[in-house]
């Protein structure tokens, strides 16, 4: 595949679960454990992928049928295993990840994170991972509505606010990367490409139904379409 006949893209943004970070099996247990002290009756999820991308409160009330505060306190039990008890330093970044990083930013590409994870855990796990992405380029959900950072869609707005990136040329120049039809459909609601990668949750299907400007099963092909 072809990259865009106006240049390479000046600016990366990577989702995190499923994109960068192989999260699956913390999520799992956690989420588990978060169904079981809400006294879910049959807490052993046997499909967990469905349940990974979008916020967390969200999953509890579309997919288990709690109200908001029953859901947030889902979401509550979830950080105490996922990060109390250490569960999100038990995930290994997908292979190769530090490398591209490494690569994209040798060619003057600028790679920050946008994820629906929990700030305060997601910033924690890419500085613990050394990927090479800096804290203040990752933005994480937050449930609070003053934060702004509520939906995919606000994450990535916020990213490039930050950046002064929020502007047509310079959004010209931004591509998100990410395994969920949210991650693509969160970049075309701002005005930037979105790109799928396969080796995360979410299906070909899926993946194929979106506008994404490439769907990739490697890092290496990444990297070649955009041009480095």
């Amino acid at each position: 595949m072809e990259r865009k006949d106006d240049g390479k893209y000046r600016h990366l943004l990577f989702d995190l679960d499923g994109t960068l970070l192989n999260s699956k099996m913390g999520f799992w247990r956690s989420f588990e454990y978060a169904l079981e002290k809400l006294g879910y009756p049959h807490p052993k999820i046997e499909v967990i992928e469905p349940y990974i991308g979008p916020p967390l409160e969200q999953v509890f009330m579309t997919d288990f049928g709690y109200d908001r505060e029953t859901a947030m306190r889902g979401r509550d039990y979830y950080l105490e295993e996922y990060m109390e008890h250490g569960r999100m330093f038990t995930d290994p970044f997908f292979p190769g990840t530090a490398g591209a990083i490494a690569r994209l930013q040798e060619a003057g590409i600028t790679v920050g994170v946008c994820t629906n994870k929990g700030q305060p855990s997601a910033s924690a796990i890419v500085e613990r991972g050394r990927i090479g992405v800096t804290d203040d380029r990752v933005v994480g959900y937050n449930p609070d509505p003053a934060a702004g950072c509520g939906s995919k869609v606000a994450i990535i707005e916020t990213y490039l606010r930050r950046f002064g990136l929020d502007t047509p040329q310079e959004k010209s120049g931004v591509l998100m990367i990410g395994d969920r039809c949210t991650d693509i459909q969160g970049a075309d609601a701002v005005g930037i490409d979105g790109a799928a990668v396969t080796w995360g949750n979410g299906s070909m299907a899926e993946l194929a139904a979106t506008d994404a400007v490439g769907v990739f099963e490697t890092y290496g092909q990444l990297l070649e379409y955009v041009g480095v």
